[in-house]
């Protein structure tokens, strides 16, 4: 399949319309799921897990990290991998939630300071349900692929490993969901180049 190649000039318009699919996607997929939700329980490892607050930054770090990769990408063949991936990491997800619905209770949070408005910017953006496979777990990996490969290898390592961390430590995700994410994001990231011809 043909796809135009996202070079280094273009990445501001290729975020914007990215973004806008990422929400049509995402969020269509929640308000045309097919059946009632199943409502997932949390099991011994995520009972262990202890609910950190602040760590909301490092899970809101996830809309600086894919700017950063595509930014900063080794070339415009990584920059065009790692956008129709995570396209393509999307379009998958959606295709679960759609059919396969999940929700998750929210925890209860302080109602005080900075860190209370982070939650309540989260809570009023996104949704209680698409938990399973964490599409945050699966672009935060293919970020760090992508930033691996521009030879950022701290960097591409640690960061998308505090924000996949950082979906139990919110409690927006279970263990399983979290792991389903990040196998997402390796199964779209080597399948990527086998679909995709960047003209």
């Amino acid at each position: 399949m043909h796809a135009p190649r996202i070079a280094s000039g273009y990445v501001g318009r290729a975020l914007l319309l990215g973004y806008v699919l990422f929400c049509l996607i995402y969020l269509g997929s929640y308000q045309l799921r097919l059946g009632t939700p199943l409502a997932l329980q949390r099991g011994a490892f995520d009972l262990a897990i202890p609910l950190l607050p602040w760590t909301i930054w490092l899970y809101l770090s996830q809309f600086l990290l894919l700017p950063l990769a595509l930014f900063n990408a080794r070339s415009d063949v990584d920059r065009s991998r790692l956008y129709y991936a995570a396209l393509l990491a999307t379009v998958l997800a959606a295709a679960v939630f759609l059919l396969f619905p999940t929700q998750l209770e929210r925890p209860l949070l302080p109602q005080q300071g900075i860190t209370s408005h982070a939650w309540a910017l989260l809570f009023a953006s996104d949704v209680d349900g698409n938990c399973f496979p964490s599409l945050h777990a699966a672009l935060a990996l293919l970020a760090g692929m992508a930033l691996w490969r521009r030879g950022w290898k701290v960097t591409a390592a640690l960061w998308p490993a505090f924000i996949a961390a950082s979906t139990l430590t919110t409690k927006q995700h279970v263990v399983w969901d979290t792991l389903a994410g990040l196998l997402l994001g390796v199964f779209v990231w080597m399948l990527t180049p086998r679909l995709f011809r960047y003209d």
